[in-house]
């Protein structure tokens, strides 16, 4: 039975009559990376301070693990790590300082504990130093830290890789995938598509406050999520229409000196590369890929659409 730390129940949250966040519902499961994206102003923000208690919630309800966070706020916080924009430290203080000031807050953590989520995100060359001496990836690791000091089940991070280089955006990654693999649901938001992608299980992308639609980055190996690449050393046009006399259904595509079928029957490759040299054209290479993330984004959010569904900036 899957198990669900936290849920979302149709959250709406209006501002001087203004609808930010409408109607939004979601689930996330145990040990799984969920990701809410869609570009600046979408509402992904604000719904991660509702879902914290910073701001109040119009309408709808929000459950951590089975706790109305607005019938019994203290309880529903008690498993909940959360960084909200920026991780909010002192810079005069060293790191260590940092996560014994934030340990006095919060009910048994031990010495032990803090050791371990120094040990956890990779700070402890530097944790002696003074914040201010920081780079941005080292802040965010310390906020990191200072957010799973009480052992949270829910961790929520709102733009976490932002500012960071590449090599602070793949230790995120990791550290984010081991916490998952240990039982911890993660839920991080972001406009940045590739990082989605190579980060989260599954994206709900949000648009002027609402759902679009809840995306499976694991499992896409539907036939319509699939295309199959031929590289022909020859006349690519006449590979097609060898293919295409004998299955009219097919749906082919000609780039550069690839012949791109939309299939993902194993059965139905093999029988393709086998009409192709049977007709003396050598193929000297297939490749199966799945769409990515950004090319079903933008299907989804292609002008013409439903009345949600309208090109919208995805990297500002």
């Amino acid at each position: 039975m899957t198990t669900h730390t936290l849920e979302l129940k149709n959250v709406t949250k209006r501002i001087k009559g203004k609808t930010i966040v409408d109607g939004l519902s979601f689930s996330v499961r145990e040990g799984e990376i969920f990701g809410l994206l869609g570009p600046n102003g979408a509402g992904k923000t604000t719904t991660i301070r509702m879902i914290v208690g910073l701001i109040s919630i119009t309408d709808g309800e929000v459950l951590v693990n089975n706790v109305n966070v607005r019938q019994n706020y203290e309880t529903a916080m008690e498993r909940v790590g959360a960084i909200v924009e920026n991780p909010q430290l002192y810079d005069y203080m060293t790191g260590y300082k940092n996560l014994m000031q934030y340990a006095r807050i919060m009910p048994d953590v031990t010495q032990e504990r803090i050791d371990e989520v120094i040990k956890l995100v990779d700070l402890e060359y530097a944790i002696h130093d003074k914040v201010k001496t920081y780079s941005l990836g080292m802040r965010q690791r310390l906020g990191v830290a200072q957010a799973l000091l009480h052992k949270p089940n829910v961790l929520i991070l709102d733009e976490p890789t932002n500012g960071l280089d590449p090599q602070g955006i793949y230790d995120l990654r990791n550290y984010l995938r081991l916490l998952a693999n240990n039982g911890t649901s993660v839920v991080v938001s972001s406009h940045m598509l590739a990082e989605m992608q190579m980060m989260c299980d599954r994206v709900a992308i949000i648009q002027n406050g609402k759902m679009v639609r809840i995306d499976e980055i694991t499992n896409h190996d539907e036939e319509k999520d699939v295309k199959v690449h031929f590289h022909i050393d020859g006349d690519v046009h006449q590979a097609k229409q060898v293919l295409s006399d004998g299955d009219t259904s097919l749906v082919l595509e000609i780039i550069g000196n690839e012949l791109v079928v939309e299939t993902a029957d194993n059965k139905t490759i093999a029988d393709l590369n086998r009409q192709l040299v049977l007709a003396g054209i050598l193929v000297v290479g297939i490749q199966r890929k799945t769409k990515t993330l950004e090319e079903r984004f933008l299907e989804m959010t292609k002008k013409g659409g439903n009345v949600n569904e309208v090109a919208i900036p995805v990297n500002k």
